[in-house]
């Protein structure tokens, strides 16, 4: 097989299929339901261990070409509503990942292993957490029923060059609608109609099962077709004609809609009512973070609060606070966070939001004062702890950053953002071996192995005369090189 072991050819075949298809949420899908049977033969095609590998090589290339929202708050919020619907799901510990892309447009998708990408856009439009949930579960559905195994299980049986068109046509409907639909009325008249309609029951098998997920996990069951029915309002071809229901590449369908109020109606929402605040403060921050039109958003926050025409008024303010922080009128914006601490003293995105204030305006010592001031209420919380660390580092207090950048990764709070403030401590504090050792790691979590190798390389020369170190990085500099080899054979 000209030097390649059978297992690399089959990660490879595997490895086009996830680069082409990453189930992007673009809803078509037929009326029936076919859940999987038990004894589904896709867990004998690849193990758990390689499917979360799969995963991992997607979102390290995901990585060379986007730019994932690095705030702190902003993903921990996204990845504690995923995490409440994974251990509602029928897979509680698959070991999920949800992370955010700045993208404007409404979509989200999900890669084998639990990798699940959330775009900006998705956020912005949802009007409730419920609705957001609802994309959520219908994503983690996915994963948990290992669709893109069991699709390639069926193509296998077929050709695999038109499996690959359908599934690089369906990719291309969700970065271009016009010339995915075209791609995929050239793929149906190839002959693979039975492989659309598996993607089809699969989207319903996800709908469904993300109902019942929603559900568990306290939200409301109407979310679902509610959101649906305004991403269809929304949609280009919500007119067409021309187009078959089916092959509708954004974002849902008529029938999509009827089915999932069908469903929803046979449910009865448990729990009680959430304190959804934090949704809507991180909506309104991630507007302002991706805003483009930073006085245009000032009015119109100045505008929904005198005609009171804004979903939650208290989440206004908060946006405009932080908009007023972004155009450097500091005087007025900690004035405006301040009246939202007198009303909610213990809500910490407040904290952060002053502290950050008076960090921008040049009041360093007043931010670390209230930093400090909160770690004794929310002792290790990651967003204040990495909020904190920055101000230290700036503050020229890299030994106080590290510790409490360190605490975070024993508590499995790892992340590409703490890897690089680690370095930036380490190097402060004269540390060159743990400095290049933490950016090789920071390297890693983004799958740039040959930057990584060079850092870990230039750790281990710096770790001459200490030997336990120099064996730790030793190993972990054939670990990346080992991945790096795996990386290219694919």
């Amino acid at each position: 097989m000209h030097g390649m072991s059978r297992l690399a050819m089959r990660m490879r075949f595997v490895m086009m299929l996830v680069t082409l298809l990453v189930w992007p949420a673009s809803y078509g899908y037929a009326a029936e339901i076919a859940l999987p049977e038990i004894g589904d033969s896709a867990g004998a095609l690849i193990s758990p261990q390689q499917e979360y590998r799969i995963g991992q090589a997607f979102f390290w290339r995901l990585q060379q070409s986007v730019d994932l929202v690095e705030d702190p708050e902003i993903n921990h919020y996204i990845k504690s509503l995923g995490q409440r619907l994974v251990t509602n799901s029928d897979e509680p510990a698959l070991p999920f990942k949800f992370f955010m892309v700045p993208d404007p447009r409404v979509n989200a998708f999900a890669a084998p292993g639990g990798f699940i990408g959330v775009n900006a856009g998705l956020l912005l439009t949802s009007q409730e957490e419920d609705e957001l949930a609802s994309v959520l579960a219908h994503e983690i559905a996915h994963v948990t029923q290992r669709h893109l195994l069991r699709s390639l299980e069926k193509h296998q049986q077929g050709s695999i060059p038109r499996a690959a068109a359908l599934l690089g046509a369906a990719l291309l409907a969700a970065v271009d609608p016009q010339a995915g639909v075209a791609a995929l009325t050239v793929v149906q008249a190839s002959g693979v109609q039975s492989q659309i309609d598996h993607t089809r029951a699969h989207e319903a098998e996800a709908d469904n099962l993300g109902m019942l997920n929603l559900v568990r996990a306290g939200f409301d069951a109407q979310a679902m077709p509610t959101f649906f029915e305004r991403l269809q309002q929304s949609s280009r071809f919500y007119n067409s004609s021309s187009v078959p229901e089916f092959l509708r590449t954004h974002p849902v369908t008529t029938s999509r809609i009827a089915e999932a109020r069908g469903r929803a109606v046979t449910y009865t929402r448990t729990g009680q009512r959430r304190d959804d605040l934090s949704f809507y403060l991180m909506r309104e921050k991630l507007r302002v973070m991706t805003s483009t039109n930073l006085i245009g958003l000032k009015q119109h926050y100045i505008s929904a609060l005198a005609k009171g025409n804004n979903r939650n008024a208290i989440a206004s303010r908060y946006g405009y606070a932080l908009a007023l922080t972004a155009m450097g009128d500091y005087s007025r914006a900690r004035k405006e966070m301040r009246s939202l601490i007198e009303g909610d003293a213990e809500r910490l995105t407040y904290q952060l939001a002053l502290a950050d204030i008076e960090q921008a305006s040049g009041r360093l010592t007043k931010a670390l004062n209230l930093y400090q001031a909160n770690q004794r209420l929310y002792p290790n919380d990651y967003a204040l702890s990495v909020k904190q660390a920055i101000a230290l580092l700036q503050a020229h207090q890299p030994k106080r950053a590290a510790r409490l950048l360190l605490t975070q990764l024993e508590a499995g709070k790892g992340s590409a953002q703490l890897y690089k403030l680690l370095a930036q401590a380490q190097g402060d504090l004269g540390q060159p071996s743990d400095a290049h050792g933490w950016l090789g790691e920071y390297y890693y979590s983004a799958g740039r192995f040959e930057q990584s190798e060079e850092q870990f390389k230039l750790a281990v020369k710096s770790a001459k005369g200490n030997q336990y170190q120099l064996a730790k990085l030793t190993s972990r500099l054939r670990e990346v090189e080992a991945m790096k080899v795996l990386m290219e054979e694919l």
